[in-house]
């Protein structure tokens, strides 16, 4: 067990001082009861649980002799917590968190300071790549521009040659927003990859990825072992992301068709399909909410892979009358995933509960339903 300072002012990983086997208990007790008279499978945990985070967010703030300090803001406060050893978030990350302060003090930039719309420096996010270390670091600025930003670079870059991309990002707004619309590209391609199961995916500043590698494939191979896919099957992956599931999927299926709202995820969806040589999926920029309502033609299989929020009522009784044969639901918040799944009940059938720990220490959990329709005699739409 390792000691973490910050841990009752953060609220990051609360239980980060208890054992480990207990947090995975009081998850799995969270399923079980959710899903009440219904077998729940055992929670997969992390052989090592610490250091897990591959994507980080940092603060910046100035302390009275003008060093740059970065951190999490401590829960309910605006109080910055220096995070720099953090012990969740990844050891590489937190080592070129500590080079970028380190930087910024000696080239004596000015942290942002919200309240009064002055100084420099915003926020910090980094990506590491789980198969090839590559980081990806975005620097987020409020004012017109980074000052000596080319020998900010280099000087970060020399001491990590690890970071392969640095992005400067615009954020002058009164937001909790890290980052803004606008980017500039300070070096490298404005990209990292990383792999999963054997498939290569660009990471972008703007678009969504897990931040637990390890368990995402765990994951991922649970949901497309659940799908029991065949090779005449047609796939819908519903809040697609950069295509991680549907590309997984098109190994297996005859077509399969994503849909996100984010259209930066959709063009890395399309690079990503490329870059795998994967010619049978195809991407939607489109709200799912308006997509499912026009959908005429019945799928397969349907995977589900939203936000905390879930769906509303309107669109799983849209999916519920669509009528796939399986629908496979990843969820971060077993809560609404439950929820969700009680619209569909009267006509689909829950088969497996597994839940996973992608977020060891904390609270939060991923949970993977596999569901099947009652009615397998229901004539399907035409394809």
């Amino acid at each position: 067990m390792k000691y973490c300072p910050s841990a009752k002012k953060c609220g990051g990983c609360r239980n980060i001082h208890e054992p480990y086997e207990n947090s995975l208990a009081f998850k799995q007790d969270k399923v079980n009861k959710l899903y009440a008279g219904k077998k729940v499978e055992r929670i997969i945990g992390m052989e090592d649980p610490y250091h897990y985070r591959h994507k980080i967010y940092a603060s910046f703030s100035q302390t009275r002799d003008g060093r740059i300090i970065a951190g999490m803001y401590e829960e309910n406060t605006h109080r910055l917590i220096d995070s720099r050893m953090c012990l969740i978030q990844h050891a590489r990350a937190n080592a070129i968190l500590q080079t970028i302060c380190t930087v910024a003090t000696d080239m004596k930039l000015e942290a942002y300071d919200e309240d009064r719309g002055t100084g420099t420096l915003r926020h910090a996010y980094l990506r590491v790549s789980h198969a090839n270390q590559e980081v990806l670091v975005v620097i987020v600025i409020g004012s017109k521009d980074l000052p000596g930003s080319r020998s900010f670079v280099q000087k970060i870059v020399s001491a990590h040659p690890e970071i392969r991309t640095v992005i400067l990002n615009w954020n002058r707004e009164n937001t909790s927003m890290i980052l803004g619309p606008k980017d500039k590209v300070l070096y490298g391609k404005g990209y990292i990859e990383d792999e999963i199961a054997g498939m290569v995916f660009r990471i972008s500043a703007h678009t969504f990825y897990q931040v637990n590698p390890v368990q995402t494939e765990v994951m991922y191979s649970t949901a497309l072992q659940y799908a029991q896919l065949k090779k005449t099957d047609t796939v819908l992956d519903m809040c697609c992301g950069i295509g991680t599931i549907s590309l997984l999927a098109a190994r297996k299926a005859r077509y399969v068709l994503g849909v996100e709202v984010n259209p930066k995820s959709i063009q890395d969806a399309g690079k990503n399909a490329v870059r795998n040589h994967i010619r049978n999926a195809e991407f939607l920029a489109m709200d799912g909410e308006e997509f499912i309502h026009e959908l005429l033609d019945t799928p397969d299989v349907v995977f589900l892979d939203p936000p905390r929020s879930g769906f509303s009522g309107s669109f799983m009784q849209a999916l519920e009358k669509l009528g796939p044969q399986k629908i496979v639901y990843v969820s971060c918040n077993p809560v609404t995933q439950a929820r969700d799944l009680k619209v569909i009940e009267s006509n689909y059938r829950i088969e497996k509960i597994q839940p996973v720990d992608n977020f060891p220490f904390t609270s939060e959990l991923e949970c993977i339903v596999s569901l099947t329709r009652k009615n397998t005699q229901c004539k399907k739409k035409p394809h």
